[in-house]
């Protein structure tokens, strides 16, 4: 029968899964998107099978385990015996990688009987006849046996970006022996990973030079006489086995499959669908390399106005979606390329040329009778200010409102916070700009187009999130938002003043005590290395020295903080470390990053994060000034570089004493916590004087301490265990702080229980002002995510409460400066 089709792809799904899972899971740092869902297994899977299944691949399908015991099984019980079961945070992930398969159209089986390498052999067989070329994409090496004229085996390696081809042509230059020998080797050397143990005593090398001389196992055996005699014994010992081993390495070439080879054929796929999919994995990737693809603009025709002496006033005349636009890595130290503006029938960019010299549109922008709605208010209103126009009059800025809407739509990109409400046309950011080092700016129509039809997605979604917010009961705390991000604002647009001389003085002396830990070290070492190294350093630790508590992972010795203060109780180099940590990190982090963001005057400029934490807390960056170091006495010379802009000027510090316990007792409702606060008493001593049965004159430094750490772990909804290792108590006495604790504090036992239950039942937590968190963990089969949800669950109405509670109070305080 003449050939009419040139290839196949036949994928392992199992080995890519694997594979996608462990080339990152060592970390410890696993993907995962705002739902909590696990997705680095997935991400590196659709990665993998994006590369393969390119234009020129029209027929495909991907076999997978079915997870239970096959006919394998049956004829050997410790058949993959020694294997570990399979981690939770992969089991979760299959699914997802099966719905991804069929969303593309990809045919995928998987068999309760066969593995799905006995199914990939079949399929193989199957499509010998109708296709030129046969790849097989596979980590496992029990597939090579495949190999002809027609196969070509493909092993990834390097976790899953690179394939190494076996073929007819290089098989036996590669691997020393046929593609027909791959299962009399396995049956001479066995395979750890399926647990058959083949031959003992005979190794690789003999094993290949005796299929090199005889062929199979069948001869070998035949020739017993010949070998040596503790070769020769080692045969006989396990003769059962090896051919046990040889039969169960041989993969099924037969399996009755319910499709022919030509069925395999990859159909039309959803486009919409693969969008959907990727947006609720989060995979930005993807969705910009498809969005690259299908760009479908919003507007239909755009005005650019490009002459500040343009005449303006007939058309600035009502209300108005108004938006930035501005290239670079951020708003503050972009460049300003205009402003676009959707009306009624008007759609207008406005070039920065003319907003910077057209006097009608300045007046425009900064009269409060005209409505102006918005992505991103307070960029606008810095990057404006910067250019001296003081924006007024914005009564919408949609990117809070998508925030207060769900905060894992929380996105100071349009087009990823919008995508939550509708499938849209709007192209990506990086679409339009490129990105990282292939940035540049744009012919003027293309991006003021983008910049218009920013202002038409708002328009279309208007409403929609006008009753979203309504439903849920937030537009007060919305109110509160808009206020905020115009105080913010202004002080990003002020910045904060640096000592720059006095910062270039301290950065010295950390620099010379660094140096000097550094020879320490090195003095006790016995050697010059890479102190950063971590696998020089554990080398240096744990091999070298002979230090305890060596634990080896993939990457070589752990030497994260926890090990390092272990040691540090009996080893000076442990402690000297340690030091040597604080100080470069105060330099890179700190005196180094702080000078280099720094401008011509002498100020920074922080970004204060509006729509980023999932419980509305604020953050910063450019730098985090909310995570300057205060605990040490050099944390403390950091903060002195930060001074008034006034000569006699004072930075002043405003903030509330305790206040989440003050939300939990609100919350709670609970009577001793309520009156301890009422009194002004310190409610850490109190605490500590419950627990220890003393007068609150007897508790000392320490107790406190173990109080305050119960009082805050409470609210994080700490375990025993959790409580046990941070205070550095065994788990039974962290036990019986707990049940004592909330045996004092009732109601505050009854209120977390309560809104643990809440959360389950309706998906979600609220705050003393109604701000939403959704907690799809919380009734999770996933035992760890469970746990994950309850605890997020107790620790997010009163961390956000006084988040909301701080807010206002910065609305507060800015009004009456």
């Amino acid at each position: 029968m003449e050939t009419n089709h040139k290839s196949i792809t036949l994928i392992d799904g199992n080995s890519l899964m694997f594979r996608s899972y462990y080339a990152t899971s060592y970390t410890g740092n696993l993907m995962k998107n705002r739902d909590g869902v696990y997705t680095n297994a997935l991400f590196g899977f659709c990665n993998m099978v994006n590369r393969l299944l390119t234009e020129e691949v029209d027929y495909a399908f991907v076999a997978f385990d079915a997870g239970k015991k096959t006919f394998r099984h049956q004829q050997y019980a410790d058949y993959k015996g020694t294997r570990k079961p399979l981690p939770e945070e992969l089991r979760m992930q299959i699914p997802l990688i099966k719905e991804y398969l069929d969303i593309l159209k990809v045919k995928r089986a998987e068999s309760l009987e066969f593995e799905g390498d006995d199914l990939i052999a079949s399929v193989a067989r199957l499509s010998m006849e109708d296709f030129e070329e046969i790849r097989v994409i596979t980590g496992d090496r029990d597939l090579l046996q495949l190999v002809n004229e027609k196969i070509t085996v493909c092993l990834t390696k390097k976790g899953i970006g690179e394939l190494d081809e076996y073929n007819a042509v290089n098989f036996k230059e590669k691997t020393g022996m046929t593609p027909e020998q791959v299962v009399e080797y396995k049956a001479i050397v066995g395979d750890a990973s399926d647990n058959l143990p083949g031959v003992k005593g005979v190794g690789e090398v003999t094993a290949l030079k005796l299929l090199d001389e005889y062929g199979n196992l069948d001869a070998i055996y035949q020739n017993l006489d010949k070998l040596t005699p503790r070769v020769r014994s080692a045969f006989e010992k396990s003769r059962e086995m090896a051919y046990r081993c040889r039969y169960l390495a041989t993969l099924k070439l037969d399996i009755k499959l319910d499709f022919e080879a030509l069925d395999l054929r990859i159909k039309k796929y959803d486009v919409d669908a693969l969008i959907a999919f990727f947006q609720k994995m989060e995979f930005n990737a993807f969705l910009k390399k498809l969005n690259q693809q299908k760009i479908v603009p919003l507007s239909s025709t755009v005005t650019i106005i490009d002459d500040p002496k343009a005449k303006l006033e007939e058309w600035l005349k009502e209300d108005a979606y108004v938006n930035l636009e501005s290239f670079g890595p951020s708003y503050y130290q972009g460049q300003f390329l205009g402003i676009s503006f959707v009306a009624s029938q008007k759609q207008l960019f406005f070039t920065a040329e003319t907003v910077l010299g057209n006097p009608a549109l300045k007046k425009y922008l900064e009269n409060p009778k005209f409505k102006k709605k918005t992505f991103d208010f307070k960029a606008m209103k810095v990057v404006l200010a910067r250019v001296g126009i003081n924006l007024q009059g914005v009564t919408d800025d949609f990117m809070l409102a998508a925030y207060l809407i769900n905060p894992a739509f929380g996105s100071d990109d349009i087009k990823k916070a919008m995508d939550n409400f509708c499938a849209n046309s709007l192209a990506f950011y990086d679409n339009i700009y490129g990105a990282n080092t292939k940035m540049k700016i744009p012919p003027t129509e293309i991006y003021a187009k983008y910049s218009v039809d920013k202002g038409l997605l708002l328009r279309n979604l208007d409403h929609e999130i006008h009753e979203k917010l309504e439903q849920i009961d937030v537009m007060d705390l919305y109110q509160t938002e808009l206020q905020l991000a115009g105080v913010l604002a202004e002080m990003e647009q002020n910045g904060l003043l640096i000592d720059l001389e006095e910062l270039e003085i301290n950065g010295k002396e950390m620099t010379a005590k660094a140096e000097n830990i550094q020879e320490d070290i090195y003095f006790i070492a016995g050697e010059e290395f890479n102190i950063n190294s971590p696998k020089q350093l554990g080398e240096i630790l744990f091999e070298k020295l002979h230090l305890p508590h060596g634990k080896k992972n993939k990457t070589g010795y752990s030497t994260n903080v926890d090990i390092l203060d272990k040691l540090a109780k009996d080893y000076v180099i442990a402690r000297e470390i340690l030091e040597y940590r604080t100080y470069t990190k105060l330099i890179s982090t700190y005196i180094n990053g702080i000078r280099d963001l720094a401008d011509k005057d002498h100020f920074i400029h922080p970004l204060y994060k509006q729509a980023l934490t999932m419980t509305g807390r604020l953050s910063s960056v450019e730098p985090n000034i909310q995570n300057m170091p205060i605990r040490s006495e050099e944390g403390e010379v950091i903060r002195e570089f930060f001074i008034s802009r006034w000569q006699e000027g004072v930075i002043m510090s405003a903030d509330y004493s305790q206040i989440e316990l003050r939300v939990l007792a609100h919350m709670a409702n609970d009577p001793v916590m309520i009156e301890a606060f009422a009194q002004s008493v310190d409610f850490h001593t109190q605490t500590a004087a419950i627990l220890n049965d003393i007068q609150a004159n007897q508790v000392t430094k320490e107790m406190r301490r173990v109080a305050k750490a119960i009082n805050f772990g409470i609210i994080y909804g700490m375990s025993a265990w959790g409580l046990s290792e941070a205070i550095n108590i065994s788990q039974y006495d962290a036990n019986v702080y707990i049940n004592k604790y909330f045996y004092t504090y009732q109601r505050t036992k009854a209120f977390l229980d309560e809104i643990v239950a809440n959360a389950k039942k309706d998906g979600y937590t609220k705050t003393i002002f109604n701000r939403r968190r959704y907690i799809p963990e919380a009734t999770s089969d996933n035992a760890t995510l469970r746990n994950f949800g309850d605890r997020t669950a107790m620790n997010a109405p009163i961390q956000g409460s006084a988040a909301d509670i701080i807010k206002v109070a910065m609305n507060r305080i800015s009004q009456r400066m």
